[in-house]
């Protein structure tokens, strides 16, 4: 399985949402634009749906919903082997022609040994060690890697850049019908903001997806929705975990412990008018060991976004 550090499938993996990161697209969408993500989604759904994705959904029956908040996308131009088990470091398919992995010499055949002096060779999991150190990386850092080309070890150095995305909202089929009504909001006299459980949480900071469960008593919208629109204000959540198994220590069934009916825990939070809060489950190293104290883990704001609500 190829996988591309930074580029296309990989650009939630790889997102930080910071602060203001909103923009009008009136004033910087090029002509041409529309036309293209047209044929790009066109072309991504037909994919999916050659590959099974859908099943036996009609046509007339197809429902997605995706909503994505505001995101800076860290972007290296590498192609690298994801579905290769191996403990000799990352193998490097291939770079994308123009971004920051070709300007730093990096080319197919190549192993990454080390990034950052984080160890890749060595160890389980490489290229999601990768990844994590990656979405780390705040704008224009510098970085120093170590990989092996040909038998021998070398040291390779650049900058990583990142660029900002705007939030996107995408709606495939009869979605009218299929929508269920939006969570009912406080008056919207002192403006809206959203809540977000869109999963770009960096690992490296114990942050690890969540879900929405419901908003100030009422259930969160429609399964597949991330993104919640409210009224300014205070609003108190119930969030669930969606933390991966292989960070965890004890098994499915113990991490019930201290849970709602739903499966969640409150979270209070207060929403800034025209700001999206993003949600993510912190967990707790120190209770780790002890999963029975029901505080392994934790809902929290881990940053926020400007962005208009309208």
């Amino acid at each position: 399985m190829l996988f591309a550090m930074g580029v296309g499938v990989a650009a939630a993996t790889f997102a930080q949402a910071p602060a203001g990161t909103s923009e009008s697209m009136s004033t910087v969408v090029h002509s041409q634009a529309p036309e293209k993500l047209a044929n790009e989604v066109r072309s991504a759904i037909s994919g999916l749906a050659d590959a099974g994705v859908f099943g036996a959904t009609a046509v007339q029956d197809l429902h997605l919903d995706l909503a994505i908040p505001a995101q800076r996308v860290s972007d290296l131009g590498l192609l690298v082997d994801s579905g290769r088990i191996s403990r000799d470091g990352v193998l490097v398919v291939g770079v994308t022609p123009g971004l920051q992995a070709e300007s730093m010499g990096l080319r197919g055949g190549d192993r990454i040994l080390s990034f950052n002096q984080v160890q890749l060779a060595g160890v389980d999991s490489a290229v999601q060690r990768l990844r994590d150190t990656v979405a780390g990386l705040p704008d224009r850092a510098d970085v120093a890697l170590t990989i092996e080309r040909s038998g021998r070890q070398s040291r390779v150095t650049g900058t990583v850049s990142s660029r900002r995305l705007p939030a996107m909202r995408l709606l495939v089929g009869n979605a009218d019908a299929k929508q269920s009504p939006p969570v009912p909001v406080s008056s919207d006299v002192a403006g809206c903001g959203r809540i977000s459980d869109f999963d770009v949480a960096p690992r490296q900071r114990q942050l690890h997806a969540a879900r929405v469960l419901s908003i100030d008593g009422k259930l969160a919208g429609p399964t597949d929705a991330h993104v919640f629109r409210v009224g300014a204000g205070r609003h108190t959540l119930e969030v669930g975990e969606r933390i991966d198994p292989k960070y965890l220590p004890f098994n499915d069934r113990q991490r019930q412990a201290g849970v709602g009916a739903r499966g969640g825990k409150s979270l209070q939070v207060d929403v800034p008018a025209n700001t999206t809060l993003l949600i993510a489950a912190k967990l707790n190293a120190k209770a780790l060991a002890d999963w029975r104290s029901a505080a392994y883990w934790e809902p929290v704001v881990w940053t926020t976004v400007d962005e208009a609500c309208r």
